[in-house]
């Protein structure tokens, strides 16, 4: 079986574990994660998985030099070279950009342990931090490289990267029960799942919700903005809900909008909450920005980024139009069931492994 150290700091939050639970039954797999992960707020300790039975990983959570930042952040050498030595991976699997120090520091520690390594990149646009410099060291030291939208793969081939490649997305999901889709003849939920900050196009959607009256709108998410949506006559806030509380949210929403805006420095990478609701059998209005028409496909509406009066047209047809929803529902289920689901995912990452290895096609899932 493959060895596989996976090193990220998006393992630091335990809602994101369920990919490990699934990638821990194709390989071997211990994960790197920080200690210590700040939030806009807090600074949060992360607890350590143990072999009790039910992971079928190891995680070490590792003490950083400077953290918060995921471009700007490393690993303490020590205590990451004891689990480099003591491991032994076949594959280093980092996901973090090229232009971050915590994948310079495993690239220049590859020739002391003559694993493969691998990055994973999200980035549509061009950002400042760090610039060439890594990026180029870090496109030297890899053998490959995972992209998790195709404008990430075009910038990253523009910028000279010349290895092997996968679009592969980095997360899976399993289908949840069907559900029919609008079951009110005279109201109409829809539903916002994300952080409330500007270039999410919160404002666009306020804006859009007051062109169709009659529709409430059901938010899940906090921040800058918290304070102008809980306000709002026609929305219910919940504030930020842990999974299982999410999975009420999706049973009462018969549509999600994701009205995000590109900016100079950020598009929408990828838009986990679209796929989740697609599983959850919940049509999706998505902007134009970034990633949202490549991971929606013909399994939801698009709209023209910042423009409300379309965000508001695409709303009304879903509230108008049954056999759209169920139409779009259906669509939604073979879009996860083709793309996104772990069956597909986890093979796909798992035979990335092997061809950067140069080993044959994988045997499948250790159950």
């Amino acid at each position: 079986m493959i060895k596989v150290l996976l090193v990220s700091n998006m393992y630091s939050y335990p809602g994101n574990w369920d990919k490990l639970d699934e990638l821990g039954r194709y390989v071997e797999l211990q994960v790197v994660t920080p200690a210590r992960w700040a939030t806009t707020k807090e600074l949060h300790p992360v607890a350590a998985v143990h072999q009790d039975g039910e992971r079928s990983w190891i995680h070490h959570p590792l003490p950083t030099i400077t953290q918060g930042n995921p471009f700007r952040y490393v690993y303490r050498p020590l205590p990451l070279i004891r689990v480099l030595r003591s491991f032994r991976p076949d594959v280093v699997h980092v996901e973090q950009e090229p232009e971050s120090l915590s994948l310079l520091q495993l690239s220049l520690l590859k020739p002391w342990f003559g694993y493969r390594l691998l990055f994973v990149a999200w980035e549509n646009v061009n950002p400042l931090r760090l610039g060439w410099a890594l990026r180029r060291l870090n496109f030297a030291f890899a053998d490959g490289a995972i992209f998790g939208n195709r404008a990430a793969l075009a910038r990253c081939l523009h910028l000279g990267f010349d290895r092997t490649f996968a679009l592969t997305p980095q997360y899976g999901f399993a289908l949840r029960g069907r559900r029919p889709g609008r079951r009110r003849a005279d109201d109409f939920l829809l539903g916002y799942a994300g952080r409330l900050v500007p270039e999410k196009g919160v404002r666009t959607l306020l804006e859009a919700l007051r062109l169709v009256p009659g529709v409430e709108l059901v938010v899940a998410g906090d921040g800058p903005l918290g304070n102008q949506v809980r306000h709002d006559p026609q929305v219910r806030w919940l504030g930020n809900l842990d999974r299982t509380a999410m999975a009420e949210f999706w049973e009462q929403i018969d549509a999600l909008a994701v009205p995000s805006l590109t900016t100079r420095r950020w598009a929408e990478q990828f838009g986990r909450v679209i796929v989740e609701a697609m599983a959850n059998g919940v049509p999706v209005i998505g902007s134009s920005s970034g990633a949202i028409p490549e991971v929606i496909g013909d399994a939801g509406l698009v709209f023209p980024e910042g423009d409300a009066v379309r965000l508001a047209e695409a709303i009304q047809r879903l509230r108008s139009d049954g056999s759209l929803c169920e139409l779009l529902i259906a669509r939604g289920f073979d879009r996860v069931k083709r793309v996104y689901h772990y069956d597909v995912v986890m093979p796909e990452t798992v035979e990335f492994y092997r061809k950067i290895l140069g080993r044959q096609a994988a045997t499948g899932r250790d159950d």
